[in-house]
C-alpha cells in the first residue's frame, strides 16, 4: 500500500492474504492489517459478520419487567428489545411496517403496546399489528383486502446465556443451543443461577471495536498498563479457547508465596464467592470474549458481563454489568465492597483508552510502512484466535 492511499473496499484477495499471514503458528503469525480496523472492513463486517452471528446486544437487567422496551442501534441496524407479558425477551427490527420509520426512539417501562409516531399504527408486545387508524379515510380503520395478520413487526431470533441477550439478524445462524453449548460445557463447574445485577459502567472507546476487544482478553499488558491491580503476583495464563464461540484465558489466583488475597477477614465486609457445583473455593479468574461482541470476567467475588457495541469503524460503546452472588448485589452491609469493585472498573477502563486510541491512530501508517503486528506466544493466544474468527466470519461472502 502506498502512502496516502486507503482501500475503499476489502476484497477476497486481501482477506486471503490476511488469512495466509494469520493462520500460522502463533510465533510466526502476523496480525490483521491496519485496513481491517478501518471504514471499508467495518462495512464488510456490517454485511457479513454481524448479521449472521449470534451477537450480544444487551443484558436482561436492562429490561427487567414485562412491558419494558429497549431500542438500540447495533452496527447501524435498528433493533427493538421487548420484555413480554410472559417475561420472555423478544427482539424485532425497530421499523414500522407502514412507511418504515423507526418505531421507538427511547426506552420505556410498563408499555402495553407500541405506537408509530408518524401514522399511529399500533403493535402489541408480541409484534402483532393491532390498529391502522383511518387507513381507509376519516374514521375508517379497515379496508377490504388489507390483511393486518401478515404485517406484524419483523422478529429477530433471540438467545439467552446468563443475563446476556443475543440476536441473530439474518435468522440463519446455527441453533443458539449449538452455538453456546461449548461455553456451557467449559463452565459446567460454576453455578450462575444465583447471580444478581449490582452495578454498571458506561464508557466510549474512540477506536475500533476489535482493538478494544483484543486489549480486554490478554493479560500481557496488566502489569504495565494497570499497575494498581497487582497482577505481577499472578503472572500465569492458560488459554481458554473454543472457536467460533469464545477465546480468552484462565489465571491461577493462588499466590506464589502462599499469602491470602488481601481481602478483609471481616465477615460483614467480604463479598461471597461465586458458587461451584463441587463446592471448592475459587482459585481462578477467567477473562474471555464471547464472539463477537461480548467480554466476560469471572472472578471469585463477582462476574462482569461486558458489551463492546460498534458505533462505526472508530467508535465503540462499552457497557460493563456487574453481578454478585444472591443478596450480595443489594445488601446494605456490602455496599462498600461493591463500591470497591465498581471503582476498580472505573479506574481500569480509562487506562485502556490511550492504548486503543494510539493503535487506531496508526492503522493507515502501519500498512503504508509495511509493518505487521505480531503476537506473544504465551500471553496472546486468545487475541490470535479472535482475529482468526474475524477472518472466518467475513471471508465466505467477501
Amino acid at each position: 500500500m502506498s502512502y496516502g492511499v486507503w482501500p475503499q473496499t476489502i476484497g477476497s484477495d486481501a482477506i486471503r492474504a490476511a488469512r495466509e499471514a494469520l493462520f500460522q503458528p502463533i510465533e510466526r503469525a502476523e496480525g490483521l492489517p491496519g485496513s481491517f480496523y478501518g471504514e471499508a472492513f467495518f462495512e464488510l463486517e456490517r454485511s457479513t459478520l454481524f448479521p449472521r452471528s449470534w451477537s450480544i446486544v444487551a443484558v436482561g437487567a436492562a429490561i427487567p419487567n414485562p412491558g419494558d422496551i429497549l431500542p438500540l442501534d447495533f452496527a447501524g441496524y435498528p433493533v427493538l428489545l421487548v420484555r413480554g407479558k410472559d417475561g420472555e425477551v423478544k427482539a424485532f427490527h425497530n421499523i414500522c411496517r407502514h412507511r418504515a420509520i423507526k418505531l421507538v426512539h427511547e426506552p420505556c417501562e410498563g408499555a402495553k403496546r407500541l405506537r408509530c409516531p408518524w401514522h399511529s399504527w399500533a403493535y402489541d408486545l408480541d409484534g402483532n399489528l393491532l390498529a391502522t387508524p383511518e387507513l381507509g379515510g376519516e374514521k375508517i380503520n379497515r379496508v377490504e383486502g388489507f390483511e393486518k395478520a401478515g404485517l406484524g413487526l419483523k422478529p429477530i431470533p433471540v438467545g439467552r446465556w446468563l443475563d446476556y441477550i443475543f440476536i441473530n439478524l439474518d435468522g440463519v445462524a446455527e441453533p443458539f443451543e449449538s452455538y453456546i453449548a461449548p461455553l456451557d460445557d467449559a463452565l459446567a463447574r460454576f453455578r450462575f443461577d444465583g447471580l444478581r445485577h449490582g452495578g454498571r459502567v458506561d464508557k466510549y472507546y474512540e477506536g475500533n471495536w476489535k482493538l478494544a476487544m483484543e486489549g480486554g482478553i490478554e493479560d500481557y499488558h496488566l502489569t504495565f498498563g494497570h499497575p494498581q491491580l497487582g497482577a505481577q503476583n499472578f503472572r500465569n495464563s492458560t488459554p481458554f479457547v473454543h472457536p467460533p464461540t469464545f477465546a480468552g484465558g484462565i489465571v491461577d489466583l493462588t499466590p506464589a508465596d502462599g499469602s491470602n488475597d488481601g481481602q478483609s477477614d471481616a465477615a460483614d465486609a467480604r463479598l461471597p464467592e461465586l458458587s461451584r457445583h463441587d463446592r471448592q473455593p475459587m482459585t481462578e479468574m477467567l477473562v474471555f470474549n464471547v464472539f463477537p461482541t461480548g467480554t466476560v470476567l469471572i472472578s471469585p467475588d463477582h462476574v462482569m458481563l461486558g458489551l463492546l457495541m460498534p458505533e462505526g469503524a472508530s467508535r465503540t460503546r462499552l457497557e460493563l454489568h456487574l453481578y454478585y452472588e444472591g443478596d450480595a448485589a443489594t445488601a446494605a452491609h456490602l455496599a462498600a465492597a461493591r463500591s470497591q469493585v465498581l471503582q476498580m472498573w472505573l479506574d481500569v477502563v480509562p487506562q485502556d483508552f490511550p492504548f486503543v486510541e494510539g493503535t487506531q491512530a496508526t492503522i493507515m501508517a502501519r500498512d503504508a510502512a509495511g509493518i505487521r503486528t505480531r503476537f506473544s506466544p504465551y500471553w496472546e493466544v486468545a487475541v490470535h484466535e479472535f482475529q482468526k474468527m474475524i477472518i472466518e466470519s467475513v471471508e465466505t461472502k467477501a
